[in-house]
């Protein structure tokens, strides 16, 4: 319809919005490090004139609201938040959960305002206590990219929409580094930067309550799917037997390695820029060409990848450039400042693509397992890598950086650059040599653009019409055709309004829809549950509303019996 494809932009805008506001949160001190420490200093100092007793009160706030540590607190928190954020969004739906991530946000970020009111002790907690209400909102919005898409967009272009919503998180650290230090130039203007930022979370969160959907308003179809989604009991084992599918582990690997890599780059970056003198100003612009170009990267290379289908490659080859871009970011002399930047847009380019193409590379990989839960899964792991790796650079360099804040050469090992460049090159070596074999053998699998798909059905087809036993089929006909029963792989799309069925990369694969859906009957008496959805009729000529459409869905039984 004319209108949904207009309003499944629109449902993309206020996620991407939403999301770009939760990450900005997340980074909002990182440009403006020195000045915010320095008001927390100065506070904890005037206290310790007036109550001399307190020692030790210096070190306790810093431990608690160092910018750092601030970050730390969004990767920590995500870990068990995850689990409950994808089971919500599973139960309840996308609209439910992506509003209690807004909500969640807009609070935290409230709270850090107001904390500015309080004395320098109550600062300090309010100001955590916000920041990690805005950290449990996380996995309602980092989670919901890939669930958009399988429900708004056609498969031929959920990679593009997919890493739309993704880079949305590169988005907010952008507005933070190009904003923040140009509103905040004391530590007076600490409150005025937080209520910025709180009145953003809540206008966005208004504008999700009133025009946000789960899906396309498409009548019976809306109804049906979400009765499917939403009326089963969780199946909680999803999160283990996801690793059970081959290639899965692998894009965990990757995502986390790139989630990694940009939480350093993005939590660091100030550091590495002001040892070399930059000013503020200058910080703010580098910083954000960083991103913008992270964002132009994964857009530019998510449309190969949509049009080329060969994520594999896609993926090795933007792991190699970013050791690549890496190293010559540590090796360029910072005191050229046209080259640094050079050197951070072409890392921001490579690195950009990474988590989108392997988020939708994930999704396939992992089918039946939810969209929610694949994404859920791979930022958990990535979160936990960057809750480990990001403070440990920051001490690391630290301990080894000399008067002047550089990390001399002879401890290579305490520079965050070049751990980061071993670990995407361990990454890259380990999808291109080791498991080569085993690692996404197939291309990612969209009905009518798998070339070796429609060769495996062409055989299957070949195989059954000259069988015997095989019975006669009738041509293909939407009129005679039963619903949920098509007789060729020309329906293979299958789609119920908008919401777009994931095809698995399995045995599977390679048969014609009614042999998957023989299939998917013996499973149901092996104890599963099937849910079948009847097509909608469409206005004839649609090409995204396919009548006779399989979707067959394997899944647990609910409490109620067979759907």
């Amino acid at each position: 319809m004319p209108r949904d494809s207009y309003r499944k932009w629109f449902m993309l805008a206020i996620l991407s919005v939403l999301t770009a506001i939760n990450q900005g949160i997340c980074y909002s001190y990182a440009p403006i490090a020195s000045i915010v420490e320095k008001r927390w200093g100065e506070r904890v100092s005037l206290l310790l004139v007036v109550n001399s007793g307190c020692k030790n009160l210096t070190s306790l706030f810093n431990a608690q609201v160092h910018s750092t540590e601030l970050i730390t607190v969004y990767f920590i928190s995500y870990i068990p938040c995850s689990f409950v954020g994808s089971w919500i969004m599973d139960k309840k739906g996308l609209r439910y959960g992506v509003l209690l991530g807004g909500f969640l946000q807009a609070l935290g970020a409230s709270l850090r305002y107001f904390a500015c009111a309080f004395g320098p002790t109550g600062e300090a907690y309010v100001t955590l206590v916000g920041q990690i209400l805005a950290s449990i909102a996380m996995p309602f919005m980092v989670n919901s990219p890939a669930v958009l898409s399988a429900n708004w967009f056609p498969p031929s272009i959920r990679a593009t929409s997919t890493s739309v919503a993704v880079n949305a998180n590169a988005m907010g650290t952008a507005f933070v580094y190009l904003t923040a230090p140009f509103i905040v130039l004391s530590s007076n203007e600490v409150p005025l930067w937080n209520l910025c930022v709180a009145m953003f979370a809540t206008v966005s969160w208004v504008v999700a309550f009133f025009f946000f959907q789960s899906f396309p308003r498409t009548g019976v179809a809306q109804s049906i799917v979400s009765d499917i989604q939403l009326r089963d009991e969780y199946d909680w084992a999803q999160w283990a037997t996801a690793f059970t599918h081959t290639g899965f582990s692998h894009t965990v690997v990757a995502f986390s390695v790139a989630e990694c890599v940009l939480n350093a780059m993005c939590a660091l970056l100030g550091k590495f820029l002001s040892v070399a003198h930059f000013s503020k100003a200058q910080i703010g612009f580098v910083g954000a060409a960083f991103i913008v170009s992270s964002l132009i990267g994964g857009q530019v290379i998510s449309q190969y990848v949509d049009r080329k289908r060969n994520h594999k490659t896609a993926l090795q080859l933007c792991l190699l450039l970013t050791s690549v871009a890496l190293a010559s970011f540590r090796l360029v002399p910072k005191v050229n400042v046209h080259a640094t930047l050079v050197s951070l847009m072409f890392l921001g380019a490579v690195l950009g693509p990474l988590q989108p193409i392997v988020l939708e590379l994930g999704v396939e990989c992992a089918y039946p397992t939810s969209e929610a839960t694949v994404a859920a899964l791979q930022q958990l792991f990535g979160n936990l890598l960057s809750a480990t790796v990001v403070p440990g650079l920051s001490a690391l360099r630290r301990a080894h950086a000399d008067s002047s804040g550089h990390v001399p050469p002879q401890f290579f090992y305490a520079s965050p650059e070049w751990v980061m460049v071993f670990m995407s090159s361990a990454t890259f070596v380990v999808f291109c040599f080791l498991y080569v074999r085993r690692v996404l053998l197939l291309p990612l699998a969209v009905p009518g653009t798998n070339e070796r798909r429609l060769r495996c059905v062409a055989a299957a087809t070949a195989r059954t019409s000259a069988s015997p036993t095989s019975r006669p089929r009738p041509a293909p006909s939407s009129a005679s055709s039963p619903p949920g029963r098509p007789e060729t792989a020309a329906a293979s799309s299958e789609t119920v309004g908008h919401v777009h069925a994931r095809e698995p990369i399995n045995s599977m694969h390679c048969l014609p829809l009614h042999h998957r859906h023989e299939r998917c009957v013996h499973v149901a008496s092996k104890g599963h549950a099937i849910g079948r959805v009847k097509d909608p009729p469409t206005a004839a000529g649609s090409d995204s509303h396919p009548t006779g459409a399989c979707t067959c869905r394997t899944r647990r039984p609910s409490a109620g019996g067979v759907t």
